[in-house]
């Protein structure tokens, strides 16, 4: 495992699962691993395995450009962040405690994170977390590696998914930088295959109203090129699915394609509508 070699690891200020569940196995995980902790990791790695993906041609040569953050500025809304989550399989059926470590070290020299305090190790049955995370005062970080084991034809194999999340506030167009980092960070790994789901968050004061929040919607869905599917509205929320041939991931849902959610919810306590835009769809509580 050339590539894994340890780094010196370089400092840095920036210190960086909606489908149900139809696998049996990925039940039978969620219900033995319920910890609180583990329940959103274990939910996108469903979402991996459920959601269909495809490369689309079609406007590649724009979307080489293309920030979706750009078209979320254009809301001007407040209080402004980001998240981006990257979900991969490590195609290798063994993986020793110092491959585990060395690729976290590898990822975290890939985007300037300093891993400054040991990486912690949680063991829960037959599934290992190697993780690290860092807390700052405009970014968050978490670097995973789980290891489950997986029954195929009476053979046990172990499974190893890579898991990346960046929480960033204020200097959001900066996310698609750190995407592009830890995909290349991958490939050096040799992978391929990854969910990769970019979150953006707002919001402005008071209640918007109805109207407001369809003009919202559909600004940003015009801003991404794209057209709606369907939306519904739940009391004081209100959720748009929508598809773009800007965007080279996509999911099914009763037969859509879908890569695009704006949703809008009121904060009674803050007083403040909360603002969504997602690709390809929000993958946490809002």
């Amino acid at each position: 495992m050339g590539i894994m070699k340890d780094k010196q690891k370089k400092g840095s200020d920036m210190e960086a699962g909606n489908v149900k569940n139809s696998d049996q196995a990925i039940k039978k995980l969620k219900a033995i691993f319920s910890l609180r902790k583990t329940k959103l990791t274990l939910y996108i790695v469903a979402v991996l395995w459920i959601a269909v993906f495809t490369q689309i041609i079609m406007n590649y040569m724009f979307f080489k450009d293309f920030k979706i953050a750009e078209a979320f500025v254009m809301t001007n809304t407040k209080d402004m962040e980001c998240d981006l989550e990257v979900i991969a399989e490590y195609n290798n059926n063994f993986l020793s405690e110092t491959d585990k470590k060395n690729i976290l070290y590898h990822i975290a020299d890939a985007i300037g994170l300093r891993i400054d305090e040991e990486i912690t190790v949680n063991k829960v049955d037959t599934l290992t977390e190697y993780s690290y995370h860092k807390q700052a005062k405009k970014a968050k970080t978490t670097l995973k590696i789980i290891s489950m084991e997986q029954e195929t034809d009476s053979t046990i194999t172990m499974k190893h998914y890579i898991v990346v999340r960046l929480n960033i506030k204020e200097s959001i167009k900066s996310i698609e930088n750190y995407r592009k980092m830890i995909e290349d960070s991958l490939l050096e790994l040799d992978i391929k295959q990854k969910q990769v789901t970019v979150q953006y968050k707002g919001s402005v004061p008071g209640l918007m109203p109805m109207k407001d929040k369809e003009e919202m919607a559909l600004l940003l869905v015009n801003e991404l090129q794209g057209e709606i599917v369907f939306d519904y509205q739940q009391g004081e929320s209100y959720t748009v699915y929508a598809y773009t041939g800007l965007i080279n991931e996509y999911i099914e849902s009763v037969g859509c394609k879908i890569n695009i959610q704006v949703a809008m919810t009121y904060d009674e306590q803050l007083n403040k509508t909360q603002i969504y835009l997602a690709t390809p769809i929000i993958n946490q509580g809002w």
